[in-house]
């Protein structure tokens, strides 16, 4: 196993690297062969080119990519293994970085996430998803054990599992000092219950969850806060279905819809509901909670109908997986010339991905071929180029 490659895709030359990770990978170059596009990496580690991607048995490599510019160059190489170790977004993050995120990931065959938000998110996207924050020295061993284990593969269902209680026990415990210190009026308190709800969901814990989450709501209306109902308390529909309670879980979802798109939303479930759509009921009400993995889950083996396959490409699309979603639709069935433009630049991404370069540019250019702004597919992949080859560069000078 130590004589694989694993080749870095980094985020600003090897300098770049936050310390941390930085030296774990050091500590990697010394037991196993570790290339990186990095121009200012150390002389333990085997430095390579874009031009000589071309040289390496991807069939036997694995890849670690550490910004989302690289989708477009590691994807398509389609490696043993691709592990995404990417930062939470910013706070202000632009939306081309943010596409690209969500495409990185759910190609990855293992993710580890920065930062705890970034986590639960990917965690409802799909799985193999680690936490590596710096800020619990147990959990980062978790999703550093996890890397070994996949690079040289192993299954990490069992550290899944692990980390993910762990991470609940440690939200418990930091909930329990504030309550000691007297803090539990802060801000802070009321966050930590609905992540600590959030986890004992992921862990199966509905009937806890649903307590954290209840107490949570009710802190945030104590501090005055907006949007509580969408922002909070709509994910108590998502534990209802965790406890089996369907028609509770709709009633939930309608005392939170607000516009016309969600009150839309609500009717088509009493609808559905009353037809006995019973598994498209769910599978909506998990999407509009954003856990689309457990929603596509539901929808998959229904793909045959209609609105199953069409909620599932609307499902497939948000949680990135683009050729899983041109694999059930077509442009034909999409109603306006907008929609249609907008299926041709995500099927030139999905082509993208799929190395298909020249296919993908001339899908670009059909999406604008009467609309100059509608270009935005060439332009965007002008900056991930760009960006990409700027993200070899080092500073030499840093410490």
């Amino acid at each position: 196993m130590a004589a694989q490659p694993i080749v870095l895709f980094p985020c600003g030359g090897w300098r770049g690297i936050p310390p941390g990770q930085r030296s774990w990978l050091e500590e990697f170059a010394r037991k196993r062969k570790l290339l990186a596009l990095a121009d200012d990496a150390p002389s333990s580690v085997e430095q390579i080119s874009l031009e000589q991607l071309g040289n390496v048995e991807w069939s036997s490599a694995s890849v670690i990519v550490m910004h989302p510019a690289w989708v477009h160059i590691a994807v398509p190489l389609k490696p043993r293994c691709l592990i995404v170790m990417l930062p939470g977004p910013e706070q202000a993050e632009e939306e081309l970085w943010a596409k690209c995120r969500s495409w990185l990931c759910a190609y990855a065959t293992l993710v580890v996430a920065g930062s705890e938000a970034f986590y639960l998110e990917q965690s409802f996207r799909r799985g193999s998803v680690f936490l590596m924050d710096g800020l619990d020295e147990t959990s980062d061993l978790f999703a550093r054990q996890a890397v070994e284990w996949h690079i040289d593969g192993f299954e990490s269902d069992t550290l899944i599992r692990l980390q993910q209680r762990h991470r609940a026990n440690w939200r418990q415990e930091l909930l329990q000092k504030q309550e000691q210190a007297a803090d539990s009026s802060s801000s802070g308190y009321a966050d930590g219950l609905f992540y600590h709800s959030v986890y004992r969901y992921l862990t199966g814990e509905a009937e806890l969850a649903r307590k954290l989450l209840l107490a949570s709501f009710e802190q945030m209306l104590l501090e005055g806060r907006e949007n509580t109902l969408q922002n909070v308390y709509r994910f108590l529909s998502a534990v209802e279905l965790e406890q089996g309670r369907l028609q509770e879980a709709v009633r939930t979802y309608g005392y939170t819809a607000q516009g016309q798109m969600e009150w839309g939303y609500a009717e088509q479930l009493t609808e559905w509901l009353a037809c006995g759509k019973r598994e498209l009921v769910k599978a909506q009400l998990y999407a509009l909670n954003d856990d689309y993995r457990k929603a596509a889950a539901l929808l998959e083996p229904l793909a045959d109908e209609p609105e199953a396959r069409s909620l599932l490409i609307s499902t497939y699309i948000q949680m990135g997986r683009l050729g899983s979603a041109f694999s059930l639709g077509e442009a034909g069935h999409l109603k306006t010339a907008g929609d249609r433009r907008q299926w041709q630049h995500l099927q030139g991404t999905a082509l993208l991905l799929e190395g298909k370069r020249h296919e993908a540019i001339h899908c670009f250019l059909s999406a604008g071929e009467n609309r100059q702004e509608e270009l935005h597919g060439m332009i965007e992949l002008a900056v991930m180029d760009g960006v990409a080859r700027e993200l070899t560069q080092g500073n030499k000078e840093a410490n």
